[in-house]
């Protein structure tokens, strides 16, 4: 046997799986619109001037809820900005417009409880959610535990801390005959699954709700108290989605007793701990379907999907270690974690605070909720569970009825090529608008530019002349203002401008030859642009051969 062995996997998500990256997407740096969630980095829009100060004021006031609203109205300064784009259940969506930016209530105090509108992000590389192998390791892991155990109670010696809790450590280190050095689990080392294509996502929440009905005192039933979170999640049913690698080592005779698993708990192949991990979660995932059925939240047409996969088939691939059955992320319950058995598992369940004022907690075999993702918090009849998923080992040819019930759950998804298609001219169409108030923004700069050099030539010109020519420029100035107002029109003999003329020639009586020369071509040039009068005339009316110095015929 070679020392390493390394063999293909690809990963089909069967429900929603949710990995979480201790990241969020917060209100401040995404905005939802038309069932889609933008995500963008604020610092990269270019707010005009009164924007940016007003943005500025609410952050020194810690205004957050002014600051929420501040993006929702002018989200179109942010949304060409966005470098991710996530669907968003429609439900998700609604919630947002009516929650962004308002409180959710007052404590009596007078405090005012924000919304929490946070999302969590899934783990993502270059933009792209993955799977790590770590995640994968950990349900092999369990696995592999749960066929050691094989359902015996813990011994007296490995009690923990709380009443009726057990030392998990210690169980591990006796049923993997040492500790982390000579664990088995060593030897086998599960790479990330990366997507071998565009993954689909959606925002979905997470809905907590009772896995047996309590009802109160009036028969109505109790739901838990534990608020609908956000979650990107994987979304159900793409084909081979996340393919990736894992090497399982062989270490033959070599045996030091403090470094190396001992030789009877080392994996002889993988399809034998591919068997473990079904053995362990193939009868979890069927009694969920069962208990969830029976309560009435799960989706029904999920259901059937996943029946009819497990009994046709993959069925045989399952049995044989092909095909392994996992639940990822942490949202796949406790449950799903711990060794099988009756009293085996303990799982902690708080209880609320006692009357000392101090929390209490107890110790289960089972959780008593359950997390569901849900696409409404309203709906409790189309639910799913979250993180299962199958992994081919070594996958040969195609399994045409997982690629059929995959294309089924993709015919009901948002399509992102369109949405990326509509983004893109949105993007399009507002840098365009950009570009033209740029345009206008630079013509105005220009436009008074030139208004304040032409001003400085005026005054620089006025201030060279004579009082005399001053007065000739005034009328001139006067004149051409009042043709642009007239717009072609002129107006009637003996109004305003006719009198300024007749004033500009009484003055020009004391002026110099020059400078009444000056006033009479001034007033033959410009006047008969405004006033209705024939040059003809307006030589013989205001004496201008005379204001000239010529002789008079």
């Amino acid at each position: 046997m070679n020392f390493l062995q390394t063999m293909r996997l690809a990963l089909t998500p069967l429900s929603p799986i949710h990995i979480g990256c201790g990241e969020d997407f917060e209100p401040t740096n995404y905005l939802i619109e038309d069932n889609t969630l933008f995500a963008f980095d604020p610092s990269r829009a270019r707010l005009p001037e009164p924007l940016a100060r007003r943005l500025g004021e609410l952050g020194e006031q810690a205004d957050l809820l002014g600051i929420q609203r501040f993006f929702r109205d002018h989200r179109q300064h942010f949304l060409p900005h966005a470098d991710v784009l996530i669907p968003v259940a429609p439900g998700l969506a609604a919630d947002y417009e009516k929650r962004v930016g308002n409180v959710a209530n007052r404590e009596a105090n007078g405090n005012r409880v924000f919304n929490d509108l946070s999302i969590e992000r899934a783990t993502q590389s270059n933009g792209q959610p993955y799977i790590p192998g770590s995640s994968l390791k950990g349900g092999l892991r369990t696995g592999m535990l749960d066929h050691l155990n094989d359902g015996r109670p813990p011994l007296s010696s490995e009690r923990g801390r709380g009443p009726n809790s057990w030392d998990s450590a210690r169980i591990e280190s006796r049923l993997l005959q040492g500790d982390f050095a000579t664990s088995p689990l060593r030897l086998v080392k599960p790479a990330d699954l990366m997507p071998a294509g565009e993954i689909a996502r959606e925002v979905l929440y997470a809905l907590n709700h009772k896995k047996d009905r309590v009802v109160d005192r009036n028969g109505n039933e109790r739901q838990p108290r534990g608020i609908a979170s956000r979650k990107e999640c994987i979304v159900a049913g793409q084909y081979r989605a996340f393919t990736g690698s894992l090497a399982l080592h062989n270490l033959g005779e070599h045996r030091e007793p403090t470094a190396t698993p001992v030789g009877s708990l080392r994996p002889a192949d993988f399809a034998g701990i591919a068997r473990d991990s079904n053995r362990y979660h193939l009868p979890r995932l069927r009694a969920e379907i069962r208990m969830l059925d029976q309560r009435g939240f799960l989706d029904p047409a999920w259901k059937k999907g996943i029946e009819d996969l497990l009994a046709g088939d993959l069925r045989p691939l399952i049995d044989t270690g092909r095909v392994l059955l996992v639940r990822l992320g942490r949202f796949g319950g406790a449950e799903s974690k711990t060794l099988s058995g009756e009293g085996v598992a303990q799982i902690k369940i708080m209880e609320g605070k006692g009357p000392d004022g101090r929390s209490r907690a107890s110790f289960h075999s089972h959780t008593k909720t359950v997390w569901l993702a849900g696409r409404n918090t309203e709906d409790r009849r189309h639910l799913l569970p979250f993180g299962w998923a199958l992994v081919e080992v070594e996958p040969q040819g195609d399994l045409s009825q997982l690629r059929d019930w995959c294309e089924l759950q993709a015919a009901s998804r948002p399509n992102m090529h369109d949405i990326r298609a509509r983004f893109a001219q949105a993007r399009a169409d507002a840098a365009q608008h950009a570009e033209r108030q740029r345009a206008e923004r630079e013509a105005t700069r220009l436009a008074e530019q030139a208004r304040l050099a032409a001003a400085a030539e005026h005054a620089l010109r006025q201030a060279s002349l004579t009082p005399a020519m001053r007065e000739i420029e005034a009328f001139v100035d006067g004149c051409a203002k009042r043709i642009e107002q007239l717009r072609g029109a002129k107006d009637k003999p003996n109004t305003v401008f006719q009198q300024k003329a007749r004033a500009l020639v009484d003055q020009a009586a004391a002026w110099d030859a020059a400078e009444r020369t000056a006033a009479a071509k001034a007033i033959e040039d410009w006047l008969p642009r405004v006033v209705a009068i024939e040059v003809k005339e307006l030589r013989k009316k205001f004496g201008l051969a005379a204001l000239r110095g010529e002789a008079q015929g």
